[in-house]
């Protein structure tokens, strides 16, 4: 069973595997910060600190999201400023594993 942690809390959320991030955590008496849930807006982004590669790859609508939130972040903050990085959107992004996050703002 993946576990999924997110910095600043002691708590560790164990979630079944190919669930939704989002869903998984809400599901489990965490709420992360959220707009839409369908990927177009951006507001639930995550920066993943560790285990991006226990995230199914992202689909068509959340590549799109994600590529419009990190175009206007390295605008307002400079070309390497998500260098070492990994952008996801939790409302999107399907646990296969163990993960560690923290909204990224």
């Amino acid at each position: 069973m993946p576990r999924v942690s997110i910095e600043g809390l002691d708590k560790v959320f164990d979630v079944n595997e190919a669930e939704i991030l989002y869903d998984s955590l809400f599901d489990r008496g965490h709420e992360l910060p959220h707009g839409c849930l369908s990927g177009s807006c951006g507001a639930c982004r995550i920066e993943v600190l560790s285990g991006a590669e226990n995230l199914q790859m992202p689909g068509v609508i959340e590549k799109n999201t994600i590529e419009a939130i990190c175009d206007e972040y390295t605008k307002k903050n400079g070309p390497d400023s998500l260098q070492g990085k990994e952008i996801r959107l939790s409302c999107r992004a399907k646990v296969l594993g163990d993960v560690k996050i923290k909204p990224f703002k």
